[in-house]
């Protein structure tokens, strides 16, 4: 007898329900990462210590400075008042705003997939975006790109839904979301509002009349939403530190992050990030072949075969070469091409007319992708910090394309071989065939980066670090040198004593409840002037301890803080504050950033010296 659903057992119904998938690897991805998600010198500490200098009186940009808009550093200050000032609090609202994202992208996706593919791609988001080790959700860099994803992706579900139905009700919606983002973070805020226009444009692209009122009305409720925030901040510190010194309109920008982004952009070497995303189509369309050279196993047809042969060999040469002219800088990931792949279904979409597929869905989310790649557009990310920020509708799409686009293209080819060549062509349809193999291999490649992750997050992370403040488990390597810095400051200092965090770490101040006095949390390259960095001289002696973090800046172009650049706060340092401690596993007496191991050096104020 046939297996149909009535006759399918309520326990497989239950554990394989979508819902309860989804939960389920959510929950085994948080269990074997637990509390392994913060870095405890990179951006995070920041994140950490900025929100409880807000609570306790301290003005954004004035007194602190930051880059990105205000709405998080409030927001997590709110949570730190009602919820008391742990890493836990943070940890719990990080899980939370994932787990937002997740039901965000299940219902964005459920516009072009069906249940069962809409689940493999959201849970391929979780793991691969949520959870990757090297950049979590749940312990971000910033959370305001974390808070700014949910708004623009909220955008893009609104536009989906104003797509559906027409309502006034989506064009307010939309406006507040656009809103929030543009309080939150820059470049989400221009992603939510280009993703909300295109979506207008697409609909009413033929009555002007129809499109104008509503954006403007969109336009003019995100106005009253970020203009009386930024009157208030202008108001509070002036046009030239919101915005030439913090660089919130992207003025001025420092010769270190036009270097940082470079890097990440792909404008650093340009033609061979351009030969990387040809290379990555070359891997895509290869990936291709072998799910076609399967999908027709035994079913004759050599003339297909023998062309997904040869388009194989071809671009297997053509990713071998570009990986050996890249030198290093790709790492073979398909990924590179998706702005490729994005402006071709844009296109495609937008003039197709074929009501039997979702045009309008499939045009909205990969407009809403490309420009969630715009920072990286010539370099897309399979790994480092930033990609599960960048990545999640791009998955989507992914999933849409293995499972509809390419069995559809290949069922058309086999049609026309038949029709052409009746006797040696069998007609059969290869598109079941292609989703089953298709759907194997991405899920059998998601299984395995699930077990990858849960042994790296163990192997990476084993030591436990505990504080007043919160507790996590950090590297092998920065765990012993932490573990001691924070026992001396929690025996020589007391809550009322100032420690001077540099060049970055303020995490250590805030799990031990130290106020950590500088402007800046992170000493980057170049964000200083003379007057500047001599107001931060001053900050520095009023602390009674100041803490050397080997954090080179290589990154931003530089390496050693006070030997590469902000001399003088070094010679501060190095004037009027002596050595007490060296922790970490060096040799040694006084050791220099960019040493090979980890070390956090501890100097004290020479007593007799004037503040």
């Amino acid at each position: 007898m046939p297996r149909t659903e009535k006759n399918i057992p309520a326990i497989t119904k239950l554990l394989f329900h979508p819902s309860l998938l989804l939960l389920l690897t959510f929950l085994a991805m948080l269990l074997v990462s637990w509390r392994r998600w913060t870095s405890l010198i990179v951006d995070t500490g920041r994140e950490m210590d900025l929100p409880l200098r807000l609570l306790h009186g301290e003005l954004l940009y004035r007194d602190i400075h930051f880059l990105y808009p205000p709405f998080s550093p409030y927001f997590n200050a709110l949570l730190y008042r009602l919820f008391g000032s742990q890493l836990e609090v943070l940890n719990v609202s990080g899980i939370i705003c994932s787990l937002i994202i997740v039901m965000l992208c299940y219902r964005i996706a459920r516009r072009i997939l069906d249940v069962r593919e809409v689940t493999l791609a959201t849970m391929a988001i979780i793991v691969w975006c949520i959870f990757k080790p090297e950049g979590n959700l749940i312990a971000p860099y910033a959370f305001s790109a974390l808070h700014a994803m949910i708004f623009a992706l909220g955008t893009l579900l609104i536009t989906l839904r104003y797509g559906e139905k027409q309502m006034w009700q989506n064009v307010i919606l939309g406006g507040i979301a656009i809103g929030l983002a543009g309080i939150t973070k820059q470049e989400f805020a221009l992603t939510a509002a280009v993703t909300f226009t295109s979506g207008l444009f697409f609909v009413h692209r033929f009555n002007f009349r129809l499109m104008l009122p509503r954006l403007f009305a969109a336009a003019g409720i995100a106005l009253v939403i970020a203009l009386p925030v930024y009157a208030y901040f202008l108001d509070r510190v002036g046009w030239q530190t919101l915005i030439e010194d913090c660089h919130l309109l992207y003025t001025k920008i420092p010769a270190s992050l036009v270097f940082y982004n470079s890097a990440r952009t792909g404008l650093d070497h340009p033609i061979s990030s351009l030969l990387q995303m040809l290379g990555g189509a070359a891997v895509a369309i290869g990936i291709a072949s072998v799910i076609v050279l399967l999908s027709t196993w035994g079913k004759g047809n050599r003339r297909l075969r023998k062309n997904a042969g040869v388009i194989l060999a071809a671009c297997l040469v053509l990713a071998i070469a570009i990986n050996i002219i890249s030198r290093g800088r790709w790492d073979g990931s398909p990924l590179r091409a998706l702005p490729i792949a994005l402006v071709g279904l844009m296109l495609i979409h937008f003039f197709r007319k074929d009501a039997a597929k979702p045009q309008f869905a499939l045009f909205v989310i990969a407009a809403y992708s490309l420009m969630a790649l715009i920072r990286v557009v010539l370099r897309v990310p399979s790994g480092g910090a930033f990609g599960g920020y960048f990545l999640p509708t791009s998955l989507i799409l992914i999933v849409y394309l293995t499972i509809e686009s390419f069995p559809a293209f290949t069922q058309k080819i086999i049609v026309k071989d038949a029709e052409k060549d009746a006797a040696s062509v069998v007609p059969f349809n290869i598109k079941s065939r292609f989703q089953i193999i298709g759907l194997t291999i991405l899920g059998i490649w998601l299984m395995a980066t699930m077990i990858v992750f849960g042994y790296r997050y163990r192997k990476t992370f084993p030591a436990l670090i505990q504080a007043p403040n919160g507790s996590l488990y950090a590297t092998a390597e920065t765990a012993p040198a932490t573990q001691e810095a924070i026992a001396f400051l929690l025996n020589n200092s007391g809550p009322a004593d100032a420690v001077a965090i540099v060049p970055e770490g303020s995490s250590l101040a805030f799990l031990t409840g130290r106020y950590m006095p500088l402007r800046h949390q992170i000493l980057i390259p170049d964000f200083m002037d003379e007057q500047e960095e001599i107001r931060a001289v001053e900050k520095l002696r009023t602390v009674k301890f100041a803490l050397v973090i080997n954090r080179p800046m290589r990154e931003f172009g530089l390496e050693a803080f006070a030997r590469d650049y902000y001399q003088k706060m070094g010679q501060v340092l190095q004037e009027e504050f002596h050595i007490v401690k060296v922790c970490g596993e060096v040799s040694d007496a006084d050791p220099a950033i960019g040493n090979r191991r980890f070390f956090i050096k501890i100097l004290q104020k020479n007593e007799g010296r004037n503040n």
